[in-house]
């Protein structure tokens, strides 16, 4: 519903202009004839209705002047602010739109359409309650308002509240059969409920009475497309540009069709009427250039191009869109020689543009001693160049030069203040030199002055993700989303947060916009499944996977999906059909044979089960997850000597696999070989160190085993890789280290979170017991310590242990 709100064509932006004009020029009179006006409020008056008379004209530029001056003379003139905010829709700057409209309606709450317009304003940015509240004070002004209910309307169905959003809007519709906003609610609902062919009389019926009405006409396009009536989708787009003939977005939409369908001629035939729409365009022009491309090769665009030039020599954007063109065909030479006859230019900013280009593609190979000359010749000649100054920096970060590079940043900022790459570099900087907070201030100012542009939103987001500020990375994306939805790696980023989170309807809501954007639907499809096995909504996932598997096979994750939910579903025999059929053609895949083993334990066919990862441990040694699968089989059938066996074959085959290397530490565990484990996990740390099984493995066993202060010391050090994990095994761990070093209070601190994880555990109540002990609270220590005993019972490891701490208090 949200989709298109402020996207009106010029002629019903017109129109809607006309009807506020009256509203704002009844105001201007009223408050003419409410009172003798003092001299600024004259003029104010006088600004306010010039800027009104030429937004009514459609020169927003002087309109803009106009009201400016109103307000230099009364900020608080209302007709003023909303003829601001109507220049700032039509500009498409809603920051600036919002803002002008709330001191409107704070001036003046009657302002009903101020109202409304916030409401939609909220509404897009998905604020639901704060659009709601700005509909409800609408109605409240005026019951009646078609606009305002339409606007609830669009509310009710975004939360989730079809019927009531369909009745509201039928009752707009009985009024206004032409309001679009109201027939929008009604299509959207009919397509969610799957009655496409009901959405599409509704929309032809409101068309009829109006196709003006750009947002339902490519509903329409959109509706047809998915019912498959491609060519009648293709004919409306054709009818769109007859309706639009200057509206360059259409066309481009249209073009993009065309080029769908190979239809090239017909698509540059568009490309090249936007050109005549805007002829200063150079994006309009590369357009053109493109499709010649696709439609008759290089050298017919490279031909295309030089057209241009020719037709526009002292047009030093298309020479340079020249050099980027031979750039991205390979060829180097060319770019250079174009470049050099840019470089010798006698405009120095020409010439330093070129000579940064040059040094830039040389960056981009790595050829730092080939760049580094040319940003010294740069910079020497002007030592403010900013395009330099950003590269020098960029080097000096590398070398780790950060207040050197922080220095060269600044004035590059102090020169274009809207330098994004400049602030990126600069929170580069920071974070490396732990300086978060400067760092985060820097990205916010670049996600800000670039209007949330996607490469830098994802960022900001990813730093703020390592910052652990998940809500503040969630918002940075949404608002990204909300101009550039189509940009696949935020909504992939976004997804994975949702994941993350639980948040699983709204994981879902991303999948299928993703899925509208993007031409593969196997990352739709991995995200949407993910979220369905978060609902337990497993028949949505055998749905979901089964026809991604129809398209290609399916890869590890989304296959491991698919056979949880068959077996979820108590399907599992369709599970062992499908996985056997992709080892007849596939008889190397590791996944399929792992997962039809474990297919066959929920049938009970324990026989096959290990005969299954036998044969994946034959086909494939290297990998340790069938060799897990199997010892851990083995140990709880009590068969240790083929459990010792299993990975002593396994580390013959693959004596490298630290997997392999753990599960012989564990057997040399179980045969009360501590020693011998220890020295494995001593190898395991150098070779893992961030492990946390290993970490902790080796950790418990050094403590236990090793009294030297060097042992006691490394062990130390190896327990703040699980210092901050609340796994209150992990937590005894760490804390028997820090007892074992001498840190008492430190060792209290995690043993203490450790017992109360894991409840009445002997041997931590004992840990706890000696380390409160030795930091001086013998009451408490006397409390663990004789818990300990209870807790242990007869046999209790550590009873001789505990009694002899007990005799000190």
């Amino acid at each position: 519903m949200t989709t298109g709100i402020f996207n009106r064509s010029r002629s019903a932006a017109k129109n809607s202009a006309k009807k506020r004009t009256a509203t704002w020029l009844l105001a201007v009179s009223a408050l003419a004839m409410a009172s003798a006006c003092a001299s600024p409020e004259e003029k104010a008056e006088r600004y306010a209705k010039e800027g009104t008379e030429f937004l009514e004209e459609g020169d927003l530029a002087k309109a803009y002047i106009q009201f400016q001056n109103a307000l230099k003379n009364n900020e608080e003139h209302v007709p003023t602010l909303l003829g601001l905010a109507e220049i700032a829709e039509q500009r498409q700057d809603f920051e600036a739109m919002f803002g002008f409209l709330q001191r409107a309606v704070r001036l003046d709450p009657t302002q009903i359409d101020a109202q409304i317009r916030l409401g939609k304003l909220y509404l897009i940015s998905s604020d639901e309650t704060s659009a709601l509240e700005k509909a409800e004070k609408a109605l409240e002004l005026d019951p009646n308002s078609t606009d305002a209910k339409s606007l609830k309307a669009g509310i009710l169905l975004k939360i989730g509240d079809n019927a009531g959003a369909v009745d509201l809007a039928r009752e707009v519709l009985a009024e206004d059969p032409k309001n679009a906003e109201a027939v929008t609610v009604v299509v959207t609902d009919l397509s969610v409920k799957g009655d496409r062919e009901g959405a599409l009389a509704e929309l032809e019926k409101a068309l009829e009475l109006n196709p003006q009405v750009a947002m339902l006409q490519l509903l329409r396009i959109h509706t047809l497309k998915s019912l498959g009536r491609n060519e009648e989708a293709h004919s409306a787009y054709a009818d769109l540009i007859e309706l639009f003939p200057n509206q360059s977005a259409y066309r481009r939409v249209y073009a993009n069709e065309l080029i769908a369908r190979k239809e090239f001629d017909a698509a540059r035939e568009q490309m090249e009427a936007i050109v005549e729409l805007n002829p200063d365009s150079l994006e309009a022009k590369l357009d053109v250039v493109r499709i010649v491309k696709v439609a008759e090769g290089v050298d017919a665009a490279e031909a295309k191009l030089k057209s241009y030039i020719d037709a526009e020599p002292d047009n030093t954007q298309l020479q340079f869109a020249l050099a980027d063109f031979y750039i991205g065909e390979g060829q180097q030479g060319k770019s250079d020689e174009q470049l050099k006859k840019l470089a010798e230019s006698k405009d120095q900013d020409i010439a330093f543009r070129a000579k940064n280009k040059v040094a830039a593609s040389y960056l981009s190979k790595g050829e730092v001693d080939k760049a580094k000359p040319i940003i010294d010749e740069i910079l020497a000649a002007d030592d403010r160049n900013t395009e330099a100054l950003i590269k020098l920096a960029a080097l000096q970060i590398d070398n780790e030069e950060y207040d050197e590079a922080i220095v060269n940043l600044r004035t590059a900022l102090n020169n274009n203040p809207d330098a994004h790459d400049a602030m990126l570099l600069m929170s580069v900087a920071f974070e490396r030199q732990d300086n978060f907070s400067f760092a985060q201030s820097e990205l916010a100012k670049a996600y800000d002055k670039s209007k949330r542009d996607p490469k830098i939103s994802n960022r900001y987001a990813r730093f703020l993700l390592r910052r652990k500020n998940v809500d503040r990375a969630e918002q940075i994306l949404e608002d990204s989303l909300a101009s550039h939805p189509a940009d696949i790696d935020n909504l992939q980023l976004l997804a994975s947060i949702r994941l993350s989170r639980q948040d699983w309807r709204g994981a879902e809501e991303i999948a299928t916009q993703i899925e509208n954007y993007s031409n593969s639907g196997e990352l739709s499809s991995s995200i949407k499944s993910a979220a369905y096995i978060g609902l337990q909504d497993f028949d949505s996932v055998i749905n979901t996977l089964s026809a991604q598997a129809e398209d290609a096979p399916l890869k590890s994750r989304p296959l491991t999906a698919l056979v949880s939910a068959y077996v979820k579903e108590e399907r599992a025999d369709e599970a062992k059909e499908l996985l056997e059929r992709i080892l007849e053609t596939d008889e190397d895949n590791y996944t399929a044979r792992i997962l039809l083993a474990r297919v066959y334990t929920q049938q009970g066919n324990m026989d096959a089960y290990e005969q299954t990862l036998i044969d994946a441990t034959e086909h494939d040694p290297s990998r340790a997850e069938a060799f897990e699968l199997l010892y851990r089989t083995y140990l709880g059938d009590g068969r240790r000597d083929e459990a010792a066996a299993l990975i002593e074959r396994g580390l013959r085959a693959n004596p490298e696999s630290d997997a392999l290397r753990v599960f012989k530490a564990d057997v040399l565990l179980n045969q009360g070989n501590r020693e011998g484990a220890l020295e494995l996990y001593d190898e395991l740390i150098e070779a893992r160190p961030t492990d946390r099984i290993i970490a902790n493995n080796f950790v418990s066993l050094s403590s236990d085993l090793r009294t030297d202060a060097e042992s006691i010391a490394r062990a130390l050090k190896v327990s703040e890789a699980i210092a901050e994990i609340e796994n209150p095994y992990y937590q005894d761990t760490v804390g028997w280290a820090n007892y074992r070093a001498g840190n008492y209070a430190k060792a209290v601190e995690h043993l203490t979170k450790a017992v109360d994880g894991a409840g009445n555990n002997a041997e931590m109540l004992y840990h706890l017991g000696a380390a409160q002990l030795a930091n001086g609270d013998k009451e408490a220590a006397k409390t663990s310590l004789e818990s300990a005993l209870s807790a242990g019972g007869s046999g209790f490891r550590y009873e001789n242990e505990v009694r002899g701490l007990l005799a000190q208090l």
